[in-house]
């Protein structure tokens, strides 16, 4: 209990120490990017698509706000309200507040999140004991992340640690709920109860499959879901395996 209470102390101190900092942005919502129209007119089309109509065009001069995108595709409002689809390509006719064409990417939980990192700090239950873990995180594609986890397992019987490296897979990335798929190998080391009979400390390989999603609360935090299979390669005769259930709380950076 004391190792899961000083884990415990430690996530504070992590996402607490970006707060003093002043990066409390880390946290909200980023503003919508707003262009003006640099071109003689923008058709706008009432969905993401050529097979939608045109439905109103663009003035120069006239004031957007890019809203989200998908593929090739930015969803748009007007100063009177309107909003509507334009096309991607359309955005190099357009200026930003700094008078330059935006440097524009896709929506901040595909293409603007690759090559950043991912902090998180999640709490849960590993076959019956309680479970802290801290993660690592590289997005160097918009759908894979290469993740390294530390985590921390305080039971009846036996405390243990695990260090592993993983790779998470998002078929969908822009979704605001986006589920992952996960595999990883790493060592579990396990210290049984000084009451036990058996009080010899083991060292095992361990391999893990994961099911989980990403809940966005905002564009750079979010609740992170998992469940995952670890698969113990034991030196006895039978292997062992251990269901973990986890909540936690991610941070791009």
């Amino acid at each position: 209990m004391p190792k899961v209470f000083s884990s415990s102390c430690l996530l504070l101190l992590l996402f607490s120490a970006p707060l003093h900092a002043g990066w409390l942005n880390w946290f909200e919502d980023e503003a919508p990017l707003q262009v003006t129209v640099n071109s003689a007119y923008i058709d706008v089309y009432s969905g993401p698509g050529r097979g939608y109509p045109i439905f109103h065009a663009l003035e120069k001069g006239e004031r957007i706000t890019l809203i989200k995108s998908r593929t090739s595709w930015i969803k748009i409002s007007t100063e009177r309200g309107q909003e509507g689809w334009v096309k991607r390509d359309a955005m190099a006719s357009t200026l930003d507040a700094t008078g330059n064409p935006p440097d524009f990417t896709d929506d901040y939980r595909s293409d603007a999140v690759v090559g950043r990192f991912e902090l998180g700090a999640g709490f849960g239950d590993f076959g019956g004991a309680d479970s802290t873990t801290l993660t690592l995180g590289y997005r160097f594609t918009r759908n894979l992340t290469i993740e390294a986890r530390y985590a921390q397992q305080a039971g009846s019987f036996s405390d243990s640690e695990i260090l592993a490296a993983g790779l998470t897979h998002q078929p969908f990335p822009e979704w605001r709920v986006s589920p992952y798929l996960g595999l990883g190998a790493g060592q579990i080391n396990i210290h049984p109860s000084a009451t036990l009979v058996d009080t010899v400390d083991r060292e095992d390989s361990v391999l893990q499959a994961s099911l989980g999603t990403y809940v966005y609360l905002s564009r750079r935090f979010f609740l992170r879901l998992d469940y995952t299979n670890h698969y113990l390669l034991t030196s006895r005769e039978n292997n062992d395996e251990v269901n973990e259930w986890r909540v936690g709380f991610n941070v791009f950076f």
